[in-house]
């Protein structure tokens, strides 16, 4: 079963801690199906035997790394469209906050920026069902994919954060520090709501530079401006301004594409 901290939520949120989980999403949708799991309450596995990522994809789970769910509050800006990437500006500026170098890779990729070469570090996939909002949050500690285990199509290399430091912190500090900064910057900073755009927007990936957003459509090549009150990425292609709600982003080659 489920080993929860001592706190109560009054001096904090809850961390739930699991040695083995088919998924932290999965293990938190009970906990909180069965009322035990509150509001920025979260849950942290050791080990996922069935991980996955965007697109369901498989979220390889090695031990040593960060797989936890975070429940998020069903109000704005979660309750809406924006709720990716607005939850990914809470944990990027975490991360930023305890000094590593990192930024928000739209919509929810966790990237450190090294020598300025972005290597993705985790992701977020968030899942609403029967009510109950979870954030699911892979990070990489103590090591990394390799390249040849990567999807072919991958937009960049992973890290870990012990590549970068010889000490990183513990995975449950780590946790708790991240949930901690999150539920402080939500619940105290006056009109979060209104300003979580300006504050993601500060730390995302390739910002004022030409990028290639590929989705089902095709492939679009503009200048990223920022996002949308709606969480969407703002492309500036052939003169005008397009707001994309999907899709891949990378570096673009020279040349303009648009719909």
């Amino acid at each position: 079963m489920p080993c929860p901290d001592c706190s109560s939520l009054a001096d904090g949120p809850r961390v739930f801690r699991v040695e083995e989980a088919s998924s932290s999403l999965d293990a938190a949708l009970e906990l909180a199906e069965k009322g035990s799991l509150g509001v920025w309450d979260s849950l942290l596995a050791a080990r996922q035997t069935a991980g996955r990522g965007q697109l369901r994809r498989q979220w390889i789970s090695p031990p040593g790394n960060l797989y936890a769910a975070l429940r998020l509050p069903l109000s704005a800006p979660f309750s809406s469209t924006a709720a990716s990437v607005a939850v990914g500006g809470l944990l990027v500026g975490a991360l930023e906050k305890m000094g590593w170098p990192v930024q928000l890779k739209w919509p929810n990729d966790i990237v450190a920026v090294i020598k300025a070469r972005p290597r993705k570090l985790g992701g977020i996939l968030l899942e609403e069902r029967r009510g109950v909002l979870l954030a699911g949050v892979g990070l990489n500690v103590t090591s990394a994919p390799e390249a040849d285990m990567l999807r072919r199509d991958a937009a960049m290399p992973a890290a870990s954060l012990a590549g970068l430091t010889d000490s990183p912190p513990g995975v449950e500090t780590l946790w708790r520090r991240l949930v901690k900064h999150a539920y402080s910057v939500y619940t105290e900073e006056d009109n979060y709501c209104g300003r979580w755009r300006e504050q993601v927007e500060r730390l995302l990936l390739w910002r004022g530079e030409m990028v290639a957003l590929t989705d089902e459509k095709g492939t679009a090549r503009g200048v990223l401006q920022g996002l949308a009150p709606s969480g969407a990425a703002c492309l500036r292609l052939c003169g005008e301004t397009k707001e994309f709600w999907t899709g891949s982003m990378s570096p673009a080659c020279s040349g303009w594409t648009a719909f």
